[in-house]
């Protein structure tokens, strides 16, 4: 009777993780989830206050900060004026300590840098691949 009862609350709390760490729908095509996954620290953006407040100036700019990633992962930049604007706005404390952070390569700071300095006009402007 112990092991049927013990069995029984097992499933019970399995069927309850999975229907609440399961992917909930984001307003956009990504999904986003309910909760973390145990045993992952949290990211040093959220432990960081300095860190967190270096972020939200490429919060500002739509798209700025997915295409920093895109550009860090394809190996092609692709930003857009006003989100190399919120670069170039960027304190040279917090640009060092967001740029040559994982997962970002040693030699990315610097094309960023080069390449928003090159920037001109409205429309995204991409760079040869690095």
């Amino acid at each position: 009777m112990k092991t049927t009862l013990e069995l029984a609350l097992l499933l019970i709390s399995l069927s309850f993780l999975v229907l609440h760490a399961l992917p909930v729908e984001n307003q956009g095509s990504q999904r986003k989830w309910k909760w973390p996954s145990p045993g992952i620290l949290p990211s040093p953006i959220l432990r960081d206050p300095e860190l967190r407040e270096c972020w939200t100036h490429l919060r500002k700019p739509p798209g700025c900060m997915s295409s920093i990633y895109d550009s860090s992962e394809k190996g092609k930049l692709l930003l857009s004026l006003e989100c190399c604007d919120a670069v170039k706005a960027l304190s040279n404390r917090c640009f060092e300590r967001i740029f040559t952070a994982k997962p970002f390569q040693p030699e990315f700071s610097q094309q960023v840098q080069v390449f928003c300095a090159s920037v001109h006009g409205n429309s995204p402007a991409s760079a040869p691949s690095f």
